[in-house]
């Protein structure tokens, strides 16, 4: 009797003992499997390179007040990213690869919510046509670490923008990626929220040889908007300050194996009026809200 015991015990562990390799086997089929869908599925690439950041075009009463043609753009941002890519000297002809930063934008001109002045005191001028309206759009980098700051403009890079459109898009329908100068142009007309069609502007910002070892920067973004304010510079001078976008990073990572996947945003964008024709960041980097 107790050998028939011990057959029947072997051959239900056996079982059990099967049910959970197979279980283990299929597993590993699905995971190996979904790897592979989602390596070889452009909508599911797609999907990680969609605008994730957002900024509201707003204004307040005082600023609608100062300024009758005041414009503000809605912008959304895709991830800040890098992509490597062969580079061409422009004074020697000399290829050599490069790793470059860059960043997607999509800027709409949304409708201010001005109320109507009926008050009859704003003069009206009926006879110079009122100024085209331009989007001119200009970005700087800004690092910020333990070892100084350093300032990196925007430049276009033919290669880069290039690998960039091939890597973000999924087809000729795809909107086309300009460069800081591609994109300067008439700010498109006002699109109403929920309308079907958009007109949107699709622009990409490079930056190269930005410092490997920094931890801390931040991104000025101006010309999204035609506001400005008048204050007061060294000596009492007047100083125009322009309404500007800002958006803080970290990345924690080191110099020796860069990865776009570190790049993490410090807070949402935000604006600001920063001064004109200055490069140099603010004495003390803007708090994220």
């Amino acid at each position: 009797m107790s050998g028939h015991i011990e057959g029947l015990y072997r051959l239900v562990s056996g079982a059990l003992l099967m049910n959970s390799f197979c279980r283990g086997w299929l597993s590993s089929i699905c995971l190996i499997v979904g790897v592979c869908l989602s390596a070889i599925n452009p909508a599911a690439a797609q999907q990680k390179r969609g605008f994730r950041i957002f900024l509201d075009a707003t204004s307040t009463i005082k600023e609608l007040a100062a300024q009758d043609d005041l414009w503000v753009v809605e912008v959304h941002f895709k991830p800040m990213r890098l992509i490597s890519v062969e580079v061409t000297d422009p004074k020697t002809k000399k290829k050599s690869r490069q790793l470059v930063w860059y960043l997607i934008y999509k800027a709409i001109n949304r409708p201010l919510d001005r109320r109507p002045d009926t008050s009859n005191t704003r003069p009206v001028n009926e006879v110079d046509p009122n100024p085209r309206t331009l989007f001119v759009p200009e970005f700087t980098l800004v690092t910020q670490d333990k070892d100084g700051t350093r300032i990196y403009p925007d430049v276009i890079i033919p290669e880069a923008q290039a690998a960039i459109q091939k890597r973000e898009s999924r087809g000729p329908a795809d909107p086309v990626f300009k460069n800081s100068v591609e994109v300067v142009g008439p700010l498109p007309p006002v699109t109403p929220p929920g309308a079907k069609q958009e007109k949107a502007i699709y622009g990409v910002v490079m930056w190269k040889k930005v410092d490997s070892k920094t931890d801390y920067f931040t991104i000025y973004m101006s010309g999204f908007s035609s506001g400005y304010q008048m204050g007061k510079g060294p000596a009492g001078k007047p100083l125009l300050l322009r309404r500007t976008i800002v958006q803080q990073y970290w990345r924690p990572g080191d110099q020796f194996d860069q990865n776009e996947d570190e790049f993490r945003p410090r807070g949402a964008p935000r604006w600001m009026y920063r001064p004109d024709g200055v490069n140099t960041p603010a004495a003390k980097p803007p708090t994220p809200k």
